[in-house]
């Protein structure tokens, strides 16, 4: 068990599609928009949430299995598609990720199926129309579903998807479904985000891109909800959590496959890791504007409210 338990946890993360940039990530327990959750003398813990434990613990509580289960996957796991890359420490992007596909993949067939006849429950329906106040074109432009009973995320699976939950398609920029997100809606103690084992997603609605002609914007937000904030206001919108979410084919196409006179905007999120990922960002593409929110704002999500 001690040879188990001394398995590098930061690997371990990676395998579960858990992005590890310089001993942090974002937290999967919980709605995190800048990595809380530290990797320490091979364990982790969550500054957020409180979350925390060995490698073991984090198995268990992420795949949602028994402490045998999560041993076994410990001491059988593939490596991650592509392998394990490590970037600089001074490079502000992993942007590593490798593309989905090969053995260990996600079950694209059977998610493509779950989320075939999109259904929104009472408590997504509370969460977009009343919380957020997102138009219901949007949703439907996203492929929004829910689900009201736990749903695993292979065929053959276990339940992975708590209940009730949003799902979130990601697909690339021809639409072709990359993996589906979890966005726990309950009020216990879960994780609020998952994604499958082997999800390499990048950046989120990369199908507007095809909606873009010569002199549009392309706005960038911090995660689906703002995206799904800003398409509701009428913004050509993506997403790019992290720095770190983005893969090298991301960058090659927002750096040299928009249409001619396409610009980039950003409303930062108005605090410091907002900012520095504006920053981060702006290495990558410097032609990035920055926009300042509304006084009082967090994020472009909660100026799109309060306007609402």
């Amino acid at each position: 068990m001690d040879d188990i338990r001394a398995t590098p946890i930061e690997k371990v993360a990676d395998k579960m599609g858990i992005r590890v940039v310089r001993h942090k990530a974002l937290c999967p327990f919980h709605e995190d928009r800048h990595p809380s959750l530290h990797f320490k003398n091979n364990r982790f813990k969550c500054f957020a949430c409180g979350a925390s434990g060995d490698v073991i613990d984090l198995v268990q509580r992420y795949l949602n299995v028994e402490f045998k289960e999560a041993v076994e996957w410990i001491g059988e796991a593939p490596p991650p598609p592509g392998g394990g890359i490590s970037c600089p420490p001074d490079t502000p992007a992993a942007l590593l990720n490798p593309p989905p596909g090969g053995r260990g993949a996600v079950d694209i067939e059977y998610l493509s199926t779950l989320i075939a006849r999109p259904v929104i429950n009472a408590e997504a329906a509370h969460f977009l129309y009343d919380e957020r106040k997102i138009d219901p074109r949007v949703v439907k432009w996203c492929g929004l579903t829910s689900i009201s009973e736990p749903m695993p995320c292979w065929r053959w699976g276990k339940a992975f998807y708590d209940a009730p939950s949003l799902l979130i398609p990601y697909r690339d920029l021809d639409g072709r479904l990359l993996s589906v997100q979890g966005r726990y809606m309950g009020k216990e103690e879960k994780p609020r985000f998952r994604f499958p084992r082997g999800s390499h997603v990048g950046m989120y609605n990369k199908p507007v891109i095809r909606r873009l002609k010569s002199g549009d914007e392309l706005w960038i937000t911090e995660g689906p909800s703002d995206c799904w904030a800003m398409l509701s206001a009428g913004y050509k919108a993506v997403a790019i959590p992290s720095a770190t979410s983005l893969t090298r084919a991301d960058i090659a196409l927002l750096r040299d496959g928009l249409p001619e006179g396409v610009s980039l905007h950003m409303y930062p999120d108005n605090d410091e890791p907002g900012m520095r990922l504006f920053e981060d960002l702006k290495r990558w593409f410097p032609e990035l504007q920055g926009h300042v929110l509304p006084e009082g704002c967090k994020d472009f999500g909660e100026a799109w409210r309060i306007r609402n």
